[in-house]
């Protein structure tokens, strides 16, 4: 959990900062504000050098070393975040966002006793804190405390929890509200929303409780994109949306159809398309003999539901490995999916990203590495951005015309208003399905002027003038 003021969102932002920073380098709260804005921006590689670069100047910066070790976290990232995390809470024991920090961390590793103990720690210092709650709710949900479990819940949730940002604009404002999940795994919005067009709130679906008075929007989006992690936010978000009038960006339903399991089964029959087999098998029946009974091969992948970003996610060579395997994913199933080869000649992985905003298609980024599991932040780009900007500047010339068609019909399929396709490509061109779901992060200046532009066409059908 980071710390920080009102997200950024224009980019205009970075540019007064450095001309700030120019003008007092030394200020380390404005280089401390450039870093956050950097990560706002989508800019994450350079968002980790300037908090490094804050810390370097001043190793002793709570925000620093929070922002950090959070940006670190959410990317899977769980044992380089620790530390960050220790220092912090080390450093004010009395800030309960550390005290989250810690026990989040320490869920991570499975440590629940020890996650409870920095969880009550941080109630202790703030007893409406809604995160602390919600953790030891889970905590008491793994540890078949139901009732303990229930009344965390309703603790956090007393009252809907609703946030209201600033309008900077002139005219009447195009109303949003953003629906979030308790659960995590939201789509990543602020850059969507100018706040000299959008007046924007958010609201915790998950807390709506009882008798529904949706107050007036133009648009509702709906941000739960995990329908493995956020199924009940998900149902919720369902009836927030029945009882408004206003337009919606990615209905729940469609959402909810979006798990890894079913997702693959849907796309399964497309045309040039090639989904993974996947299962969501009981941590018993993980066996050699009960994956061969639902017709898996080794080599395969074993995920731990509700994961992203390659966390407790492995490949599986062998059925002498898989034990071991595992042992290492948390949690009483795992998804198995089949391995999909995607090495090129050279030997490498590549995963492209492709998204689509109201039907139309729009190339995001390419990644390459020598191993199976591919991120983009993480990715070895040295000498390879030009191939990557060949993708960007005609992904139909890269992809194939065959490919194009079938990756237009897998985001037609899926029904989403915005949704992302990742994957890999076969020699003959078959699209290589790795994931397929609304919950993909964007920061491709083309992707966000396409989510405002409908945006605002939603808006009108809702009543908005502008």
């Amino acid at each position: 959990m980071r710390i920080g003021g009102t997200p950024f969102s224009d980019p205009r932002q970075l540019t007064a900062i450095d001309e700030l920073i120019a003008e007092s380098p030394a200020d380390i709260g404005l280089r401390f504000g450039r870093a956050c804005c950097l990560e706002d921006l989508g800019r994450i590689d350079d968002a980790l050098v300037a908090y490094l670069d804050v810390l370097r100047r001043v190793p002793t910066h709570f925000g620093a070393l929070t922002n950090l070790g959070s940006l670190l976290f959410e990317r899977g990232r769980a044992a380089e975040a620790r530390p960050y995390f220790v220092a912090a809470a080390t450093l004010q024991p009395g800030d309960p966002v550390a005290q989250i920090n810690v026990a989040s961390s320490r869920a991570e590793d499975g440590d629940l006793a020890g996650a409870r103990t920095a969880y009550a720690a941080a109630l202790a210092l703030k007893p409406d804190f809604v995160n602390a709650h919600l953790g030891l709710a889970k905590i008491d949900t793994a540890l078949g405390d139901d009732v303990g479990a229930q009344a965390h819940l309703d603790a956090a949730y007393a009252e809907p929890k609703a946030w209201s940002f600033p309008y900077r604009g002139s005219g009447p404002p195009l109303k949003v509200l953003v629906l979030v999940s308790a659960f995590g795994g939201d789509l990543v919005t602020n850059l969507f929303f100018d706040d000299q067009l959008v007046q924007k709130a958010v609201l915790l679906a998950d807390s709506v409780r009882g008798a529904l008075d949706v107050p007036p929007y133009h648009v509702l989006f709906n941000a739960i994109g995990d329908a493995d992690r956020s199924r009940p936010s998900l149902e919720r978000a369902r009836a927030i949306v029945a009882a408004s009038r206003a337009a919606v960006v990615n209905q729940p339903d469609a959402v909810l159809r979006t798990g890894r399991v079913e997702t693959m089964r849907r796309l399964r029959d497309i045309p040039g398309v090639r989904a993974p087999r996947t299962e969501r098998i009981a941590r018993a029946d993980v066996t050699p003999e009960g994956l061969a009974e639902r017709e898996f091969a080794f080599p395969l992948l074993l995920r731990s539901p509700g994961h992203h970003a390659g966390d407790h996610f492995v490949l599986v060579e062998t059925p002498a490995a898989l034990a071991g395997a595992l042992a290492t994913l948390p949690g009483n199933d795992v998804l198995a999916i089949e391995y999909l080869d995607a090495r090129g000649a050279d030997g490498d992985v590549r995963k492209y990203r492709v998204v689509s905003v109201d039907g139309v298609l729009y190339p995001v980024h390419l990644a390459i590495a020598p191993q199976w599991k591919v991120h983009y932040f993480s990715a070895e780009m040295d000498g390879r951005h030009a191939e990557e900007a060949a993708f960007l500047r005609d992904p139909q010339a890269i992809v194939g015309e065959r490919g194009w068609r079938a990756l237009a019909a897998i985001c037609a399929t899926m029904q989403l208003d915005y949704g992302g396709v990742d994957f890999g490509l076969a020699p003959d061109g078959t699209i290589l399905v790795f994931e397929a779901n609304a919950a993909m992060a964007v920061y491709v200046p083309a992707v966000i002027a396409a989510v405002r532009a409908m945006l605002v066409a939603r808006a009108r059908t809702a009543g908005y003038a502008g």
